[in-house]
């Protein structure tokens, strides 16, 4: 059988599978590429906020069949549609009343660098070109595990989306987005860290807390460089944002300092975490006034005085 005919007759087995899952809700898997070898124009329409034009055009152009490893990535990514609609529940418990629609669809594309991303209110991406090339083999035993907690953080950011959305919620400044991504990657980052970064029974590991202590720093100094609220230079934003959520898992200094301290927070019961969900990007500067450690509190009180809003 043709690698992309394959690729079809595994999407539509497991979409139809995946409608018997819940009378309630549903995972859906869908092929982001057209019948001749191009990406989907749904594909392409999730990418123009990731992309520049150029970039967009030349995604647009490439057309081949995908190849065998990518063929397995999405097999495995259709295979788990059941399982991942099972995770929902879970997952919504921080959020409340959820908007999220019963019906999630997860979009399989290609030929890119980005991994996964959500598109609107109700689609995960994942590109299984990425996949090959960072995760190697689909069928090695780490790879089937990964992806569910891959899974729970971009349908973690759709609540975070939806929510939003709800609480009608607006970024007006710099600082209002670099507080926004911090809260919103952290609680992806907590779903999809593995086992050995988070607290157990709110006893943090010793290589978190490395981490952590070679992340307060910046953490530190990027809250109060933004602290003022007023224009920072391109430079300043540009080194802030950096690593703010990239790169690898413990060089995130927003991200994976606020995933540990939700971590600390939820104690196993993730409806624990409602409170600074609702909080908004000032539950930012409420966590760290809470958890970071002495020798950085004077500076940070300072920046972020009283409770509140910052």
């Amino acid at each position: 059988m043709h690698i992309r005919t394959a690729f079809i007759a595994i999407c539509l087995l497991m979409l139809g599978n995946a409608y018997g899952q819940n009378s309630h809700t549903t995972v859906i898997v869908k092929s982001g590429m057209t019948l001749d070898n191009h990406l989907s124009k749904i594909w392409l329409s999730a990418l123009v906020s990731r992309m520049s034009k150029a970039e967009l055009d030349s995604m647009s152009a490439k057309q081949r069949p995908l190849t065998p490893g990518e063929v397995l990535w999405a097999k495995l990514f259709t295979s788990k549609a059941g399982q991942w609609n099972g995770l929902r529940k879970n997952l919504v418990a921080p959020f409340g009343k959820s908007g999220v629609p019963d019906t999630v669809y997860v979009l399989l594309g290609a030929f890119g660098v980005d991994d996964a991303f959500t598109y609107q209110y109700n689609t995960i991406c994942f590109d299984v070109t990425a996949y090959n090339t960072v995760y190697g083999d689909a069928t090695l035993p780490e790879n089937s595990e990964k992806m569910d907690r891959i899974f729970a953080h971009e349908f973690t950011h759709l609540l975070h989306k939806d929510w939003a959305r709800r609480n009608k919620l607006v970024l007006k400044t710099f600082k209002d987005s670099v507080l926004w991504e911090c809260l919103y990657e952290g609680i992806g980052m907590y779903r999809s860290l593995t086992p050995k970064w988070l607290p157990d029974n709110g006893v943090v590991p010793p290589e978190t807390k490395a981490a952590l202590e070679n992340l307060y720093p910046q953490f530190v100094s990027n809250l109060v460089k933004i602290a003022p609220g007023g224009k920072l230079s391109e430079t300043d934003e540009s080194a802030i944002e950096a690593h703010l959520s990239r790169g690898p898992v413990q060089n995130k200094w927003g991200a994976f300092t606020i995933a540990i301290w939700l971590a600390l927070e939820a104690r196993g019961d993730d409806k624990n975490l409602a409170k600074w969900i609702d909080g908004g990007p000032a539950s930012v500067p409420a966590l760290a006034k809470k958890y970071l450690p002495a020798q950085y509190r004077a500076i940070f009180d300072a920046a972020y005085p009283g409770k509140g809003k910052y």
